[in-house]
């Protein structure tokens, strides 16, 4: 049975303290009839996670990597700048410290602000996630989230998991809210979560890379469920070339793994990493040019290229832009298709044994006329 919100039962007259309704959705009291049991509940939970988020929040000394957000951002604050780098993950976190400190001043306390705000919104999503977990799953899955201790410890700390955890929440959400309804206004929730945890934290490309792979199943799924009217020979052969391509895929990533196998670290290497611009580290295995792998994978793209061809002609255009799984994957992988260049650089740099520079020192050794500056 679809769930329906107190809300909604109210506005149609159906809501009533007899068998008709659940006892979630009954008022807690028959002079508020638009507080029900369920919102009561709800409310003390986001009461509990407002308390347990800013209990004591500034008696805990900084940790390691709390004194380095908070540090840095301090300096933003002061309008020393700042210069992002990986190892303290995206720059979201250091502008809204910097932010936070303008607006109540700069303390242990209001360091930890934002992520109590994202802590305690990651909660109050779940309200949201009644349609699809039911009226008792949301309750117990938000109180879970307030006592849980991984949550409520980086809920009080100064790092990006309660950003990302805000983020990856919405992200779903928003894809199955479109999925099921076509509101383009998920669209944006959806571009919004994903903005969000890439300008937070690395763990966005997991994120998205889990969805880009659930949209395409689910996709797969969807154009394959019958032949195609009036195209049922390109059907059959959609399928066989797909069918192909997952199986040269496969092995062609099963030999890669196996092939990547790395020797026995030595002490002296665990003591002095090779030194990367130097002659080649001996955990490096050597390059024999064209391998297996490489011929697999590349049959795998050729067919992959060949299976879109084939679902643009026989499945046409005007279908394909009615699969609201399609519509997904080409917005989010319209976000990530610049990023995936690094799998070109590396491609090129085994394969090819092209020089590609990597690293700062190595870009700032380039001269004008490497740099293209000179023609």
């Amino acid at each position: 049975m679809k769930y329906k919100s107190p809300n909604y039962m109210l506005k149609q007259g159906i809501m009533n303290n007899d068998n008709k309704t659940t006892w979630l959705e009954r008022p807690i009291h028959p002079a508020l009839p638009a507080v029900t049991n369920e919102l009561a509940l709800f409310a003390g939970i986001m009461l509990l996670a407002i308390i347990t988020r800013l209990y004591n929040l500034e008696t805990r000394v900084m940790s390691h990597d709390e004194s380095l957000h908070t540090y840095f951002s301090w300096l933003l604050y002061r309008g020393q700048g700042y210069q992002h780098t990986p190892m303290m993950h995206g720059p979201f976190q250091f502008h809204i410290l910097a932010l936070t400190y303008f607006i109540f001043g700069v303390s242990d306390l209001t360091a930890r602000i934002p992520a109590v705000l994202f802590s305690i919104a990651t909660v109050w999503m779940v309200w949201f996630w009644r349609r699809y977990l039911g009226g008792w799953g949301a309750i117990v899955a938000a109180l879970v989230m307030v006592v849980s201790p991984y949550m409520l410890y980086y809920g009080r700390y100064v790092r990006n998991e309660s950003f990302a955890g805000f983020a990856g929440i919405l992200l779903l959400f928003g894809i199955l809210r479109y999925m099921e309804t076509g509101g383009k206004k998920y669209l944006y929730i959806v571009t919004l979560a994903t903005v969000l945890h890439f300008t937070a934290k690395e763990t966005a490309f997991i994120y998205t890379a889990q969805a880009l792979l659930f949209l395409g199943i689910y996709f797969i799924s969807q154009i394959t469920r019958k032949p195609w009217e009036g195209n049922p020979g390109l059907y059959r052969i959609f399928v066989i070339i797909l069918a192909v391509v997952v199986l040269l895929g496969s092995i062609g990533l099963g030999l890669g793994l196996m092939n990547r196998q790395a020797e026995t670290i030595a002490g002296a290497e665990t003591v002095a990493p090779a030194n990367p611009t130097g002659e080649s580290s001996p955990l490096e295995l050597p390059s024999s040019g064209l391998q297996a792998t490489d011929i697999l994978l590349g049959l795998a793209g050729l067919g992959l290229i060949a299976a879109l061809i084939v679902l643009f002609l026989g499945y046409g255009w005007t279908n394909l832009f009615r699969e609201r799984s399609f519509d997904l994957m080409l917005l989010l992988g319209t976000f990530v298709l610049p990023m995936l260049s690094a799998f070109l650089l590396d491609i090129f740099k085994s394969r090819l044994n092209v020089t590609i520079p990597t690293d700062a020192a190595s870009v700032n050794a380039l001269d004008a006329r490497a740099l293209g500056i000179i023609g």
